[in-house]
Protein backbone atom coordinates (compact mmCIF):
# COMPACT_ATOMS: atom_id res chain seq x y z
CA UNK A 1 0.00 0.00 0.00
CA UNK A 2 2.81 2.40 0.82
CA UNK A 3 4.40 1.91 -2.59
CA UNK A 4 1.07 2.50 -4.33
CA UNK A 5 0.54 5.63 -2.25
CA UNK A 6 3.98 7.00 -3.04
CA UNK A 7 3.42 6.50 -6.76
CA UNK A 8 -0.05 8.07 -6.63
CA UNK A 9 1.16 11.03 -4.59
CA UNK A 10 4.11 11.74 -6.87
CA UNK A 11 1.99 11.53 -10.03
CA UNK A 12 -1.35 13.08 -9.04
CA UNK A 13 -1.02 14.36 -5.47
CA UNK A 14 -3.11 11.69 -3.72
CA UNK A 15 -2.79 11.59 0.09
CA UNK A 16 -4.76 8.39 0.82
CA UNK A 17 -5.22 5.06 -0.96
CA UNK A 18 -7.51 2.11 -0.24
CA UNK A 19 -8.26 -1.27 -1.79
CA UNK A 20 -11.55 -3.12 -1.35
CA UNK A 21 -12.55 -6.54 -2.66
CA UNK A 22 -15.87 -8.35 -2.63
CA UNK A 23 -16.08 -12.13 -2.82
CA UNK A 24 -18.18 -14.32 -0.53
CA UNK A 25 -18.87 -11.65 2.08
CA UNK A 26 -21.97 -9.54 2.62
CA UNK A 27 -19.92 -6.37 2.37
CA UNK A 28 -16.63 -5.43 0.70
CA UNK A 29 -13.43 -6.47 2.43
CA UNK A 30 -10.92 -3.71 3.15
CA UNK A 31 -7.66 -5.25 1.94
CA UNK A 32 -5.50 -2.26 2.78
CA UNK A 33 -5.39 1.48 3.33
CA UNK A 34 -2.66 4.06 3.82
CA UNK A 35 -2.23 7.79 4.36
CA UNK A 36 0.96 9.77 3.85
CA UNK A 37 -0.10 12.22 6.59
CA UNK A 38 -0.34 9.55 9.28
CA UNK A 39 -1.68 6.00 9.28
CA UNK A 40 -4.07 6.89 12.12
CA UNK A 41 -6.02 8.99 9.62
CA UNK A 42 -6.36 6.06 7.23
CA UNK A 43 -7.52 3.84 10.07
CA UNK A 44 -10.07 6.44 11.14
CA UNK A 45 -11.43 6.55 7.59
CA UNK A 46 -11.64 2.74 7.59
CA UNK A 47 -13.69 2.79 10.79
CA UNK A 48 -16.04 5.33 9.24
CA UNK A 49 -16.46 3.21 6.16
CA UNK A 50 -17.31 0.18 8.28
CA UNK A 51 -20.27 2.09 9.72
CA UNK A 52 -21.49 3.53 6.42
CA UNK A 53 -20.69 0.87 3.83
CA UNK A 54 -24.35 0.53 2.82
CA UNK A 55 -24.44 4.23 1.88
CA UNK A 56 -21.41 4.05 -0.39
CA UNK A 57 -22.12 3.98 -4.13
CA UNK A 58 -18.97 1.92 -4.67
CA UNK A 59 -20.52 -0.90 -2.65
CA UNK A 60 -23.36 -1.26 -5.15
CA UNK A 61 -20.90 -1.39 -8.03
CA UNK A 62 -18.77 -3.97 -6.21
CA UNK A 63 -21.86 -6.09 -5.63
CA UNK A 64 -22.64 -6.05 -9.35
CA UNK A 65 -25.84 -4.01 -9.12
CA UNK A 66 -24.93 -2.33 -12.41
CA UNK A 67 -23.52 -5.46 -14.00
CA UNK A 68 -19.93 -6.37 -14.85
CA UNK A 69 -17.43 -3.84 -16.15
CA UNK A 70 -15.11 -1.04 -15.03
CA UNK A 71 -16.60 2.01 -13.33
CA UNK A 72 -15.02 5.35 -12.45
CA UNK A 73 -16.60 7.28 -9.57
CA UNK A 74 -15.91 10.67 -8.01
CA UNK A 75 -17.11 11.94 -4.66
CA UNK A 76 -16.21 15.00 -2.60
CA UNK A 77 -17.22 15.93 0.92
CA UNK A 78 -19.59 18.69 -0.22
CA UNK A 79 -21.63 16.26 -2.34
CA UNK A 80 -22.47 13.98 0.61
CA UNK A 81 -25.96 14.59 1.97
CA UNK A 82 -25.68 12.37 5.05
CA UNK A 83 -24.19 14.32 7.94
CA UNK A 84 -22.90 11.27 9.78
CA UNK A 85 -21.42 9.69 6.63
CA UNK A 86 -19.58 12.88 5.77
CA UNK A 87 -18.40 13.36 9.35
CA UNK A 88 -17.12 9.81 9.86
CA UNK A 89 -15.64 9.13 6.42
CA UNK A 90 -14.43 12.57 5.34
CA UNK A 91 -14.37 15.23 8.05
CA UNK A 92 -12.82 13.22 10.90
CA UNK A 93 -10.03 11.58 8.85
CA UNK A 94 -9.49 14.84 6.97
CA UNK A 95 -10.46 13.75 3.44
CA UNK A 96 -11.60 16.17 0.77
CA UNK A 97 -12.39 14.02 -2.28
CA UNK A 98 -12.20 10.49 -3.66
CA UNK A 99 -11.78 9.01 -7.12
CA UNK A 100 -12.30 5.27 -7.49
CA UNK A 101 -11.97 2.65 -10.20
CA UNK A 102 -14.17 -0.39 -9.62
CA UNK A 103 -13.88 -3.61 -11.58
CA UNK A 104 -16.84 -5.95 -11.34
CA UNK A 105 -16.22 -9.31 -12.98
CA UNK A 106 -18.50 -12.36 -12.87
CA UNK A 107 -16.22 -13.73 -10.14
CA UNK A 108 -15.47 -10.79 -7.83
CA UNK A 109 -15.39 -7.04 -7.35
CA UNK A 110 -12.26 -4.96 -6.79
CA UNK A 111 -12.05 -1.22 -6.03
CA UNK A 112 -9.03 1.07 -5.93
CA UNK A 113 -9.57 4.55 -4.47
CA UNK A 114 -7.33 7.61 -4.27
CA UNK A 115 -8.18 10.48 -1.93
CA UNK A 116 -7.03 14.05 -1.43
CA UNK A 117 -6.65 15.44 2.07
CA UNK A 118 -8.62 18.33 3.48
CA UNK A 119 -5.37 20.30 3.47
CA UNK A 120 -4.86 19.75 -0.28
CA UNK A 121 -8.46 20.24 -1.43
CA UNK A 122 -10.00 18.61 -4.50
CA UNK A 123 -8.17 16.89 -7.30
CA UNK A 124 -7.53 19.61 -9.91
CA UNK A 125 -9.93 19.11 -12.80
CA UNK A 126 -7.07 19.08 -15.31
CA UNK A 127 -5.60 16.09 -13.45
CA UNK A 128 -8.71 13.90 -13.53
CA UNK A 129 -7.52 12.00 -16.61
CA UNK A 130 -4.15 11.45 -14.96
CA UNK A 131 -5.85 10.16 -11.79
CA UNK A 132 -7.90 7.77 -13.91
CA UNK A 133 -4.74 6.48 -15.60
CA UNK A 134 -3.00 5.93 -12.25
CA UNK A 135 -6.06 4.11 -10.92
CA UNK A 136 -5.97 1.82 -13.95
CA UNK A 137 -2.32 0.95 -13.36
CA UNK A 138 -2.92 0.32 -9.67
CA UNK A 139 -5.94 -1.87 -10.40
CA UNK A 140 -3.95 -4.15 -12.69
CA UNK A 141 -1.03 -4.28 -10.26
CA UNK A 142 -3.35 -5.04 -7.34
CA UNK A 143 -5.07 -7.92 -9.15
CA UNK A 144 -1.72 -9.56 -9.80
CA UNK A 145 -0.35 -8.79 -6.34
CA UNK A 146 -3.38 -10.26 -4.57
CA UNK A 147 -3.37 -13.38 -6.71
CA UNK A 148 0.28 -14.13 -5.98
CA UNK A 149 0.80 -12.78 -2.48
CA UNK A 150 -2.05 -14.77 -0.95
CA UNK A 151 -0.35 -18.06 -1.83
CA UNK A 152 1.33 -19.43 1.25
CA UNK A 153 0.29 -16.55 3.48
CA UNK A 154 -1.47 -16.87 6.81
CA UNK A 155 -5.21 -16.41 6.40
CA UNK A 156 -6.41 -13.42 8.34
CA UNK A 157 -9.80 -12.95 6.64
CA UNK A 158 -12.67 -15.28 5.84
CA UNK A 159 -13.10 -14.18 2.23
CA UNK A 160 -12.26 -17.45 0.54
CA UNK A 161 -14.25 -17.00 -2.66
CA UNK A 162 -12.38 -13.78 -3.39
CA UNK A 163 -9.06 -15.58 -3.08
CA UNK A 164 -10.22 -18.48 -5.19
CA UNK A 165 -11.51 -16.09 -7.87
CA UNK A 166 -8.24 -14.18 -8.02
CA UNK A 167 -5.99 -17.24 -7.84
CA UNK A 168 -8.07 -19.57 -10.05
CA UNK A 169 -10.04 -17.37 -12.49
CA UNK A 170 -11.06 -20.38 -14.63
CA UNK A 171 -13.36 -21.74 -11.93
CA UNK A 172 -17.08 -21.42 -12.58
CA UNK A 173 -19.16 -19.61 -9.96
CA UNK A 174 -20.62 -22.91 -8.70
CA UNK A 175 -17.24 -24.63 -8.56
CA UNK A 176 -15.88 -21.70 -6.58
CA UNK A 177 -18.78 -21.88 -4.14
CA UNK A 178 -18.31 -25.60 -3.59
CA UNK A 179 -14.53 -25.27 -3.20
CA UNK A 180 -14.98 -22.44 -0.69
CA UNK A 181 -17.37 -24.58 1.33
CA UNK A 182 -14.85 -27.42 1.38
CA UNK A 183 -12.10 -25.11 2.59
CA UNK A 184 -14.43 -23.89 5.35
CA UNK A 185 -14.83 -27.49 6.50
CA UNK A 186 -18.30 -28.20 5.09
CA UNK A 187 -19.07 -31.77 4.09
CA UNK A 188 -20.69 -32.54 0.75
CA UNK A 189 -24.02 -33.08 2.51
CA UNK A 190 -23.80 -29.77 4.38
CA UNK A 191 -22.81 -27.93 1.21
CA UNK A 192 -25.72 -29.50 -0.67
CA UNK A 193 -28.13 -28.34 2.02
CA UNK A 194 -26.76 -24.77 2.04
CA UNK A 195 -26.68 -24.38 -1.75
CA UNK A 196 -29.90 -26.28 -2.42
CA UNK A 197 -28.21 -28.95 -4.54
CA UNK A 198 -28.08 -32.72 -4.58
CA UNK A 199 -25.12 -34.18 -2.74
CA UNK A 200 -23.98 -35.97 -5.90
CA UNK A 201 -24.03 -32.64 -7.76
CA UNK A 202 -21.83 -31.07 -5.09
CA UNK A 203 -19.34 -33.94 -5.37
CA UNK A 204 -19.26 -33.52 -9.15
CA UNK A 205 -18.62 -29.77 -8.92
CA UNK A 206 -15.91 -30.37 -6.33
CA UNK A 207 -14.12 -32.89 -8.55
CA UNK A 208 -14.26 -30.47 -11.50
CA UNK A 209 -12.96 -27.64 -9.32
CA UNK A 210 -10.06 -29.74 -8.07
CA UNK A 211 -9.18 -30.67 -11.65
CA UNK A 212 -9.17 -27.02 -12.77
CA UNK A 213 -6.97 -26.11 -9.81
CA UNK A 214 -4.65 -29.08 -10.44
CA UNK A 215 -5.11 -30.54 -6.95
CA UNK A 216 -6.38 -33.93 -5.87
CA UNK A 217 -7.35 -33.29 -2.26
CA UNK A 218 -8.50 -30.61 0.14
CA UNK A 219 -5.09 -30.67 1.80
CA UNK A 220 -3.40 -29.81 -1.51
CA UNK A 221 -5.94 -27.05 -2.17
CA UNK A 222 -5.33 -25.41 1.21
CA UNK A 223 -1.58 -25.64 0.67
CA UNK A 224 -1.88 -24.01 -2.76
CA UNK A 225 -3.69 -21.03 -1.23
Amino acid sequence: MQVALEVAHDLVGADFVSVFCLGDRDKPLLMGTACRLGQHRAERAARGYDHHVSEDRNTQLLQGTHGPGDFLTFQDADSISSFTYRRDCYDLPGISARMSLIRRSPAYGLAISLYTSAEAGLFPEQKHRDVQAVLGLLLVATERHVAFSLKGSVWRRDDIQTRLALTYPDLTAREREVAAMAIKGRTAAETADILGLAETTVITHRKKAYKRMNVTSLRQLVASL
